[in-house]
């Protein structure tokens, strides 16, 4: 029996719970009223709640109308509510610049998801069968789609339910002839124009037909395996992507290289695709040919390289890093700079330099204070730094600035002066991140500390310092913490 085999498929997937609200998209055709009908089936074993919702295409002109007014009849002769919509697909589609299909589904899930909002349903459940299974297999394959893709229709994803999803056309036209129900017929399924209604009318009966008269289970079994192994490959890369990538923020992603190209290719181009998806929020317009540019970006070896990706991403190649982040991020936080730059410090006080995303705090310590002060770590949680300073050894006002050409100092546990330049190559600074680093100057241009980095060997405090000044930093440019 069909619902015993649905009822199967909703146990294996948990589809239902106890006073689940439903929410079921109707078309009109032998798939969504037998959904309906299974479900209706249901209703005191779960004690459900129905609604029922129809989207008018505005494709087939009466035809579209006549299938409002069945559904709405239906509706009506169940007691059920009821919600229609009529969208324009053909203006929509060529506004947006989608193909019909496309458009098409795009608003069905818009109206389904703002439907469940206003009935307030926790479910919705669709018709999707193990033909249409069959044909998105195939479609995406053609297409050139990866695992993800060739996994096909999820029978559950968030609260889209699928409980035909294991039954196939015929049993579904069956059951619906042994009940006596009516349904209507979408004429535009006969027609080849649409991609999907050339796979399920020319494509599979000639593979049916002269290849494998099974091909439809051939497909099914080979979506189970592929989504077994998506399924794998997709929990090593959560695990996997904690210890290679960090998040420095909601719009930039890094990734370890020394981590990274130990890992087999596979788990490369899965941590590359997380990244992305992380950041964007998707995968829309992310090809394999951009994973391909991002893989061979990560064995680029001479400095730093950038590529361009769709939807105003790029991916930039630093020493032994790669970052992914948005545009706008590295607009705001480097190309909006100035250069050179220059701000004075408040002593004592606080300094607030929002371009920078700096915050400075500068306290006098007398003798007394100094050694209880020392016990403090000078580096504190990420983009939190303090250090002290002998107040003796500098000449105020103290100013921060970026590099200037010829910097020079005397970092603290090296030996004799150094070109900052040096400095910056040996700690392996990004060219493009060297006029973001601050650097804490007295009134003489003398280098008193390279923030986060490094103090100059001349300001240390030591045992006979009489005043000291505590510098506390806080940096919130996400670009500068990964380096700090």
């Amino acid at each position: 029996m069909l619902e015993e085999k649905v009822l199967q498929t909703i146990k294996k997937f948990d589809m239902l719970s106890f006073n689940d609200r439903v929410l079921i998209g109707i078309s009109g055709g032998p798939d969504s009223v037998t959904l309906l009908n299974v479900l209706l089936s249901f209703k005191k074993r779960y004690n459900l709640s129905f609604f029922i919702a129809h989207l008018d295409h505005m494709l087939r002109g009466k035809e579209s109308d006549e299938d409002v007014n069945f559904v709405k009849n239906l509706a009506q002769e169940l007691g059920l509510p009821c919600e229609v919509k009529s969208y324009n697909l053909t203006k929509i589609a060529r506004k947006e610049h989608l193909t019909l299909e496309e458009t098409a589904r795009k608003y069905r899930y818009k109206f389904y998801l703002e439907t469940a909002k206003k009935f307030n349903t926790n479910k919705i459940a669709l018709g999707h069968n193990a033909d249409d299974q069959v044909e998105t297999v195939l479609m995406r394959f053609l297409r050139g789609s990866g695992l993800e893709g060739l996994m096909g229709i999820p029978p559950v994803r968030g609260k889209i339910i699928r409980p035909l999803i294991e039954c196939s056309r015929a049993e579904i036209e069956e059951y619906c002839k042994e009940n006596k129900i009516g349904y209507r017929v979408d004429s535009s399924n006969k027609e080849v124009v649409y991609f999907r209604n050339k796979i399920r009318l020319e494509l599979l009966p000639l593979l049916s037909k002269g290849y494998n008269k099974n091909i439809k289970d051939t497909m099914l079994r080979l979506r189970s395996i592929i989504s077994e192994v998506s399924a794998y490959l997709n929990q090593e890369t959560e695990l996997l992507f904690k210890e290679v990538a960090r998040r420095e923020s909601p719009e930039m992603v890094i990734i370890d290289l020394k981590k990274f190209t130990s890992l087999p290719l596979a788990l490369k181009r899965r941590i590359i695709r997380k990244s992305i998806e992380v950041i964007k929020g998707n995968l829309h317009s992310i090809s394999f040919r951009h994973n391909n540019e991002i893989l061979k970006l990560t064995e680029y070896q001479l400095g730093e390289k950038e590529i361009y990706l769709p939807d105003n991403l790029r991916a930039k190649k630093i020493y032994n890093k790669i970052m992914i982040y948005k545009k706008r991020i590295s607009k705001d936080q480097t190309e909006e700079i100035p250069t050179p730059w220059e701000y004075d410090i408040l002593i004592p006080g606080e300094t607030e330099i929002k371009s920078l995303g700096i915050k400075v705090e500068i306290i006098i310590l007398d003798s007394a204070d100094i050694k209880s002060s020392l016990y403090f770590t000078r580096k504190k949680p990420k983009g939190k730094f303090l250090e002290f300073i002998d107040y003796n050894k500098v000449k105020p006002p103290l100013k921060l600035r970026n590099r200037r050409s010829g910097d020079k100092f005397y970092p603290l546990k090296m030996k004799g002066l150094k070109k900052v330049k040096d400095f910056f190559i040996d700690n392996k600074i990004p060219k493009s991140y060297r006029d973001l680093i601050p650097i804490l100057v007295d009134n003489e241009d003398q280098i008193i500390w390279i923030m986060g980095m490094r103090l100059d060997d001349r300001v240390k405090i030591k045992s006979d310092t009489k005043k000291a000044l505590c510098v506390k930093t806080k940096i919130k440019n996400a670009f500068l913490q990964g380096y700090f």
